[in-house]
């Protein structure tokens, strides 16, 4: 159902449908995070889907009514060169926080550790929050959609911080310097929240 007529027949089927999937979402980051409910789970995109903006720190109740297939089909942009796609049976509860990966200061390469003491290579570490991590205890199948760029999400402040952005278009992964240095249509929330401190710093 393509049309905005068939979409709406189809939410309000959905809506009536005598079963239904409640699915638990908890966000523990700082910022809200969107999450789109897709109604083919067959062929779920961004586009045929119902978006949900899951608040801060909060555990938000998603309902999914169903004909066909039971689990709710979920779309999250997690990273600016990822997106995932989950499928979550009834009850199943989501967490999403921040993810941190592992980097050396100076941009030393980890991974070239051989010649270094172990403390020295303790010091050289470091943890940076880098997009978004998901998981479940419950029975959720998780795995990567593509093209990534497709689903929308806000920003977290330490993208921001970075110059980085989910609504700059990037069709290609390796070219990151490009994706990093193009301008966003439009400022994120998280970019809204960093500006005004870095004006009062000035």
């Amino acid at each position: 159902m393509g049309s905005g007529a068939g979409r709406a027949l189809q939410d309000g089927l959905a809506g009536v449908s005598p079963w239904m999937t409640l699915v638990h979402i908890d966000n523990q980051t700082n910022q809200p995070v969107i999450v789109h409910l897709a109604r083919n789970a067959e062929t779920p995109s961004p586009e045929d889907a119902v978006e949900h903006t899951i608040p801060a720190n909060d555990v938000y109740g998603l309902a999914s009514g169903w004909l066909r297939e039971p689990r709710a089909t979920l779309l999250i942009r997690t990273e600016v060169h990822k997106a995932q796609l989950l499928r979550a049976s009834n009850n199943a509860r989501i967490m999403i926080r921040l993810k941190f990966l592992l980097f050396t200061k100076g941009h030393r390469n980890l991974h070239d550790s051989s010649s270094r003491s172990f403390r020295e290579f303790r010091s050289l570490r470091k943890l940076a929050p880098h997009g978004l991590h998901v998981e479940s205890p419950d029975d959720v199948e998780i795995e990567a959609f593509e093209p990534a760029q497709d689903v929308s999400g806000h920003d977290t402040v330490p993208m921001a911080l970075r110059g980085e952005s989910f609504h700059v278009s990037t069709p290609v992964e390796p070219d990151l310097r490009a994706a990093a240095s193009a301008e966003p249509s439009a400022p994120s929330v998280a970019q809204m929240a960093v500006e005004p401190q870095e004006a009062a710093a000035i």
